[in-house]
Order: C-alpha cells, then sequence, then structure tokens
C-alpha cells in the first residue's frame, strides 16, 4: 500500500488538470481570484484582454504558484498508506482454512482497510494545481505564456465488494477477522463480495486524469466613447499545448514505468473575448467581461478520448474609493467542470487592495465556490513590496473548511504564490 501511495505521488508531479479558472497574479489571488474588471498590466490578456486599453507602458510579470485541493480523499488515502493491506491479505489468504491463525495486526488491518474503503466518497480526489505565468504588454498589445493546471488522482471502490473472502488454491472462503474464522464458499460468493477480487481485478483502483494547458496569446484592445460612457474590447488568439494524462491503476500497483505511455502531446488554438464598461456617471466603477476558449478547444489523451476545456464566462467590477483604495469582485456565471468525477467549481470572490505609496500594497480578501461547498470559505491575502519598476509580490488562499492528514488538520483548499513586476 505503501507504494502504491508512491505512485500517486508520482502522478501528482507529472499529471495536471486544467478545468476551473485558475487564479494567476499575486494582486488577483491576494483579492478573491478577482481580475476581469481589476487586473493590469500583462496580466490583463488572462483574465480579460480588454483591460489591455486601460493602461498604457510597458509591464512585465512572472510569477509561479502551486494550490492544493482535497476532496473526500486526504484522510482515507492517509489511512491506507499506514496500513500494511497487500501483506494482510496474503497472509491470511495462505493461512487458509484454519481459523485461529492469524495476527492481531493483520486482523485489524482489514478491518481498518474495510472502513476506510466504505467511507470514501463516490465523488473524492486529491487535486493539486502548480501554475506559471510570464506575461509582457506594450501599451494595447500584450503576449503571454500562462499555464494552468490540475493533478488529480481519485479512488474508484466498489462498494460491493468490500467483504472479506480469499482464495487459497482452488478453494474459496469468507473470513471473519473479528473471530480469525474461515467458512467455505464458492467461487461466484467471492468474485461478488470480496475485497481481494475487487483489487486483483481492478473492480476498486486508483484513477490518474490530468491536463496541463500551456497558453500562448497575442492579445489587443481598443476603446470607444459614448455619452453612456467609455466601452473597451479586447481579444486574444492563443494558442495551446495540452500534455494529458489518463491511468487506471491497481490499489496496490508499484509499476511506474507506463506513467509516460498514458501521456499525449497535442495542439490546438484558442479564443478569448472580454469588455470593459466605464459609466460616464460613475467615472469610478468599472464592469468587466470575459468570455474564455470560445471555441472549446479540446486535447487528445493516449486512450483514443478527447479533454475539453469547455468555455468559461466570468464578470466582475471594479470600483476606486481613491487613490489608495481599490474594491473589486467576480463571479463565474459558468458552472466549470474538473477532472475530479462529480466536482465543479463557480467562483464567487472579491478583495480590497490599498497601496498607499508606490513601493507598498497590502491586500485582502473572501472567495467561495457556489457549486460545491467543500472548500469553505476561501480566505485570501498577500502583499507588494519594493519599487514601481521591480516588486515582489506574495499571496496566499486558505479554506475554512479543514481536512486530516497525516494526524494533522490541513486545509481543504490552499494556494500560494510569488510574482516579479516591473512597471515602465
Amino acid at each position: 500500500m505503501k507504494k502504491h501511495l508512491s505512485v500517486v505521488a508520482i502522478l501528482s508531479l507529472a499529471t495536471l488538470n486544467a478545468g476551473e479558472f485558475h487564479a494567476l497574479g499575486g494582486q488577483n489571488i491576494a483579492m478573491g481570484g478577482a481580475g476581469v474588471a481589476s487586473a493590469r498590466g500583462s496580466l490583463a490578456s488572462y483574465y480579460n484582454p480588454a483591460l489591455l486599453a486601460t493602461k498604457k507602458g510597458v509591464d512585465v510579470s512572472f510569477g509561479v504558484g502551486i494550490g492544493v485541493r482535497d476532496n473526500n480523499l486526504g484522510e482515507q488515502i492517509d489511512n491506507l498508506s499506514n496500513s500494511n493491506l497487500t501483506d494482510a491479505i496474503d497472509n491470511i489468504a495462505n493461512n487458509a482454512p484454519n481459523s485461529g491463525t492469524n495476527r492481531q495486526e493483520d486482523r485489524d488491518t482489514i478491518l481498518e482497510s474495510q472502513n476506510t474503503l466504505k467511507s470514501i466518497s463516490d465523488k473524492n480526489g486529491i487535486d493539486v494545481m502548480p501554475t506559471a505565468h510570464l506575461g509582457v504588454q506594450y501599451d494595447n498589445f500584450s503576449m503571454g505564456i500562462y499555464v494552468s493546471s490540475d493533478i488529480t488522482a481519485s479512488v474508484n471502490v466498489d462498494k460491493e465488494r468490500v467483504g472479506f473472502g480469499v482464495k487459497n488454491g482452488d478453494l474459496y472462503f469468507n473470513y471473519d477477522p473479528k473471530n480469525d474464522a474461515y467458512t467455505l464458499t464458492d467461487r461466484a460468493n467471492y468474485e461478488s463480495t470480496s475485497m481481494e477480487y475487487a483489487l486483483n481485478n481492478k473492480k476498486t483502483t486508483v484513477i490518474a486524469k490530468g491536463l496541463l494547458l500551456t497558453e500562448v496569446p497575442v492579445s489587443y484592445a481598443q476603446t470607444f466613447s459614448f455619452p453612456q460612457g467609455e466601452l473597451s474590447v479586447g481579444g486574444s488568439l492563443k494558442f495551446m499545448s495540452g500534455i494529458t494524462y489518463t491511468q487506471t491503476l491497481d490499489i496496490d500497483s508499484e509499476d511506474t514505468d507506463t506513467l509516460d505511455e498514458n501521456k499525449k502531446d497535442s495542439t490546438n488554438m484558442g479564443i478569448d473575448l472580454g469588455l470593459l464598461f466605464q459609466p460616464t456617471e460613475l467615472s469610478k466603477l468599472q464592469i468587466g467581461l470575459v468570455a474564455k476558449n470560445l471555441n472549446s478547444p479540446s486535447f487528445d489523451t493516449a486512450n483514443g478520448a478527447d479533454i475539453k476545456v469547455a468555455p468559461q464566462v466570468r464578470t466582475g467590477l471594479l470600483y476606486s474609493l481613491n487613490d489608495d483604495v481599490d474594491i473589486a469582485s467576480d463571479v463565474d456565471l459558468t458552472t466549470n467542470e474538473t477532472l475530479i468525477n462529480g466536482f465543479d467549481t463557480q467562483m464567487l470572490g472579491g478583495g480590497v487592495d490599498y497601496h498607499p505609496v508606490s513601493w507598498f500594497a497590502l491586500r485582502g480578501g473572501l472567495m467561495q465556490n457556489l457549486a460545491n461547498s467543500n472548500d469553505g470559505l476561501v480566505y485570501t491575502a498577500g502583499m507588494a513590496l519594493g519599487f514601481e519598476k521591480f516588486q515582489l509580490d506574495i499571496s496566499g488562499q486558505m479554506s475554512s473548511n479543514e481536512g486530516s492528514y497525516g494526524g494533522d488538520n490541513m486545509p481543504k483548499y490552499s494556494r500560494v504564490n510569488v510574482a516579479l513586476v516591473s512597471q515602465w
């Protein structure tokens, strides 16, 4: 079992998935993920290309980050990783039909593993979400490299086969770990109820899926003036590279050599369109709308299926209280599927940016997934420090809901990001 968990760890580094609208950049992550009306400079082409028309000059930014989400699986994986289920099954099968011969340690392992498998929700997964970006803006134009990704590993449990039956030679036995007693049974009963049969025949498995999505957009925006206000229109044409991974693994698999065989590289093009409106009567207010991946680009997988990146639509607001304080918020207008079965995202978030001087900014915010309550309320915060032409931006997010792993309580969702920003 411990070797199985090492497989999951490798998957977490090698297989990626993009499904939700990932937050990039220190300012936006710290402000509840908001950016459709508030992102500036080189990140405008990611959040809303129409924002490129609102800021002139040169802006360069580079950032890396990582997020982790536990959806009904972390504690169970921890319990299984600390057991010796494979050895216990082998020992008990080899001792059949001699009742009263098994170690208490093996009997306890069977009982605990049965309870763990029964407790795993049908909708489960561990999600690792690395991100990175490098963007350059020059006046109304922008180019960049944006990497948004998820890593998913889920456990599929055959709930009909969590009893404990074993096979020894040509004979089949039901085993009672509480009383250390064997009862002779038949093949049909063994195959329909046994956890050992489910594990050996891929009825209970680990499912790994992912997509590493790299976007290289060329973006442009233009502003049009009307009596009611100014309307900026922007668009991005994106070259997109997708590295997909799909594989079903035995719970106790020790084979890590097939990872490369289940990867698939493919490319596609994507289209983003954005709008930004600043009313004449409310000059401190900006209203943004963006539609990403309008053409639903898809990417090949090694098993012949496609992973599609569905369109994402989001709207946002920015209100500048004064020269020092901005308030921003975003909400997804679409429900975004992820590669964890049954887990969708529809984020609502916002925050405050306090920048009293050019070399310092302090930010905070909140966000919540309207489509799934797993994460709970997510707290966000960050700060920027440096000079106008070179700033270090640090930000993070942490959920209010906690799970258990390794005996410690940990947030069900968390994210950190570090970025460097230069403006000219």
